[in-house]
Formats: structure tokens, sequence, C-alpha cells
């Protein structure tokens, strides 16, 4: 359990750092070759373009580290500041010409803030998964299989106050998502998700 639980932690941290780096490259080439033409379009020298980029990758990945730290994420267009939504404010069809043209140039940009946010984002969740890696215990693996095979047994809504002593092993079991957990009014309570995976 602890063995499989940390190789999917590797696994989809590895996979993450490459969506990172990905999404940090098309960053960088679109804002270093669009300030370019930018500044070339002007009459301007476009030697400050990487410049420009960098300070750009830098501005994303600040962006990123807050909404991360935030517990924030990616966003849906219809969550996001650029969706525009004014056919909502009446029935008048000029509302919705406008949402459509509007749209049409917010959703592209909706669509390219979330791939350069993908940059810090992936970067922070797989670095995040690699620490949640559980380190090599003698006995631990035996008493978490104990745990969840008493979880199942009781079948049921349960509090940690029901388990003295034993507070570290639920919070193991809910990182390796074995069981389902609930904040409601302050109370944590928690049950095994299914009658397998013991």
């Amino acid at each position: 359990m602890i063995s499989a639980f940390n190789r999917s932690q590797i696994v989809w941290g590895i996979l993450g750092l490459v969506g990172s780096a990905l999404c940090y490259a098309l960053a960088w080439l679109f804002f270093r070759y669009g300030s370019s033409m930018a500044l070339d379009s002007f009459g301007y020298s476009t030697a400050a373009a990487p410049w420009i980029a960098a300070a750009a990758l830098v501005a994303i990945t600040l962006t990123g580290w807050r909404k991360w730290q935030n517990g924030q994420g990616f966003q849906s267009f219809s969550e996001s500041a650029l969706f525009s939504n004014f056919g909502a404010m009446g029935d008048a069809a000029n509302a919705y010409v406008v949402d459509h043209y509007a749209n049409q140039v917010t959703g592209p940009a909706h669509v390219l803030s979330q791939i350069f946010l993908g940059g810090p984002l992936f970067l922070f969740r797989s670095l995040h998964r690699l620490r949640l890696r559980f380190p090599h215990e003698e006995g631990l693996e035996e008493k978490l299989a104990r745990m969840l095979a008493l979880l199942h047994a009781a079948n049921k809504w349960q509090g940690l106050a029901d388990y003295p002593g034993q507070e570290r092993e639920i919070l193991l079991l809910n990182l390796m998502k074995k069981i389902e957990f609930s904040k409601h009014k302050g109370n944590v309570r928690f049950k095994t998700k299914t009658s397998h995976g013991i």
C-alpha cells in the first residue's frame, strides 16, 4: 500500500514537472517572440525581447505561487474575470451580440492564461506530491492495513475521538485517498470508501 502510493506520487510528480516545463516553454516562446514582433512593428530594437519574456515568466510564477498558497488552481472560463455575460442583464439581442464578439477575444486569452499558469501550478503541485511520499518505517504498512480494516468493519462515519492515539494512521490513510473525509461545522468525520483495497 505504501510503496504503491509512493510510486504513484513519483510518477505523477515527474509528469507534472514535464507539464510544467512545457507550459513554461510555451510562455517563453509566446512572450519572447510576441514582444519581439511588437517592438519590431513600432520600429524599436528587439534586443529587450528576452528580458520582457523573463519578466513575464517571473510575473507568471508569482501569480501561480499566490494562487497555490490560497488553495486555488485552474479556472473555468465562466469563473474568470475575462468572461462577459451582458446577456444575463437583459433580453436585448445587442447584449448577446456583444457577448459573442467579446468572448471571441477573451476566450483565447483565457486559454493562454491557463496554459501559462500551468507552469507554476504544475511545478508546485509536483513538488508537493514528491514531498508527500511516506518514509520507510518498520510496521507502518501493517498499522495502516489494520486501521483500514477497522474502519471498513465499522462501515459508518466516525470521528478522530473514536480512535485516540491513532490519529496519524487515519491522516495517512486520508492522504492515500483510502478513506473519505468530511469537515462539517468544524467536526472531522471519516469512513472507508469501498469494500476493497484493504
